[in-house]
């Protein structure tokens, strides 16, 4: 639980923000932060590497949304290592609205 708060922390710190407080929640609520934390890999990548990748993409947003709903059966990778990133019915269901919203978080 003290690991899940810094990290937490970590996300108020690092977008400064009162939306920073949402979106850390819903990450949390939505089960990100089991597998990923903003600056370092752990079982997954950092959302720092997640952004660094993704940018570079055409629409980004709409290809990390994917991958966020549909786990690797999106196919769109990248995808580090032998983790696999859960689909839909392997963790809580994430709306359009709630994609979107972490989508733009982690890409900003």
């Amino acid at each position: 639980m003290k690991s899940l708060q810094i990290t937490v922390a970590l996300f108020i710190a690092w977008t400064a923000s009162g939306s920073a407080l949402a979106n850390a929640r819903l990450a949390q609520e939505k089960q990100c932060l089991q597998c990923h934390a903003v600056d370092r890999h752990t079982i997954g990548p950092s959302f720092q590497a997640i952004k660094a990748i993704y940018r570079r993409m055409d629409h980004p947003e709409k290809r990390l949304i994917a991958v966020m709903r549909d786990g690797n059966d999106a196919n769109l990778g990248p995808h580090w290592g032998a983790a696999r990133m859960p689909n839909g019915n392997e963790r809580p269901r994430i709306s359009d609205r709630e994609a979107r919203q972490l989508a733009r978080w982690i890409l900003s």
